[in-house]
């Protein structure tokens, strides 16, 4: 992607990837056009292949809004590609990535932008999630390792879901309503300071779909950046949408992605008995997790066809 632009034509460039996403984007970028006007932004989206309505929806929601591009990829380029495209296009100062089944809410850009402006040494900020009801999404995360996978795979951070120690990846112990700041907030909905986002070329060609956040919030704070989530901006999203269009590959995608992830950031020679044992438990874990979701389907259609 572009290292650096020494003059920018927006203050924020906003990038939505989609795929199938016809439900889904119409209401995002209704909540969407009237942030970017008042804060004299831009929206790159990037279509990666939609077979559905996706393309006629965004149309039909743009109107008069001007300030708007759309990249239609022939192929399924996958969520950092496609990002990194759109980062590419992008002529904004700042870069908010934006999943498609989000809805921001009234003020949430001016103050992302606002709290990023206030503080050089900030990378990143990420706003609150909330489900559809209103519920809080615990969307943050501290960066992984091998005793996650093991709590994970042991089912321990389900047994204790606020323990520090057993569900620490995941941050049970915070309730995501107050502001502090994080290792990783989602990229649901993510404001990156454009600088540094150009700096570190975007996300990492690897991570097509899962961890591609996590590498770029760690790669963030490597360069000494720090990230806030921040409860005074918040953001409805309603969450896997894309995931669960594609589940069986989803799921394979993440524990691929999360051996690829200790591959990269655990590489010292001591290390690599610690990455052998979690690629076994992520190889072998596959088995339930695909069986379960397996199951479910065979149980939906048994009571479709039953009706």
């Amino acid at each position: 992607m572009t290292a650096s632009i020494t003059e920018f034509n927006h203050a924020l460039s906003a990038i939505i990837v989609t795929y199938n996403s016809a439900d889904e984007i119409g209401p995002c970028l209704h909540s969407l056009i009237p942030e970017m006007v008042k804060c004299d932004g831009e929206i790159i989206i990037v279509d990666n292949a939609s077979t559905d309505e996706s393309l006629a929806k965004i149309w039909a929601e743009v109107g008069e809004f001007a300030d708007i591009r759309v990249i239609e990829n022939k192929l399924n380029v996958g969520f950092s590609l496609g990002n990194n495209q759109g980062f590419d296009a992008a002529t904004g100062e700042h870069l908010l990535i934006l999943n498609p089944d989000t809805v921001l809410q009234p003020g949430a850009i001016k103050k992302l932008l606002e709290t990023l402006g206030s503080d050089d040494s900030l990378g990143a900020v990420a706003p609150q999630l909330l489900w559809p009801d209103g519920g809080i999404q615990r969307s943050c995360r501290r960066f992984p390792n091998h005793w996650d996978v093991i709590t994970n795979a042991t089912g321990l951070n389900l047994i204790f879901p606020r323990s520090p120690i057993f569900n620490a990846w995941k941050m049970g112990d915070f309730d995501h309503d107050s502001t502090r700041e994080v290792d990783q907030p989602a990229a649901a909905a993510l404001l990156v300071r454009g600088s540094v986002l150009r700096a570190l070329n975007g996300f990492d060609h690897q991570f097509p779909m899962f961890f591609s956040d996590v590498d770029l919030c760690r790669r963030i704070k490597n360069e000494g950046f720090k990230i806030l989530f921040t409860t005074d901006a918040r953001v409805v999203h309603l969450g896997g949408s894309t995931i669960f269009k594609n589940r069986t590959t989803m799921i394979i995608s993440s524990h691929i992605s999360f051996f690829r992830y200790l591959e990269k950031y655990y590489d010292r020679l001591h290390q690599q008995i610690f990455n052998l044992i979690a690629g076994l438990v992520l190889y072998f874990g596959l088995v339930p997790r695909l069986v379960w979701h397996w199951l479910g389907l065979a149980m939906r259609f048994r009571r479709k066809d039953s009706l």
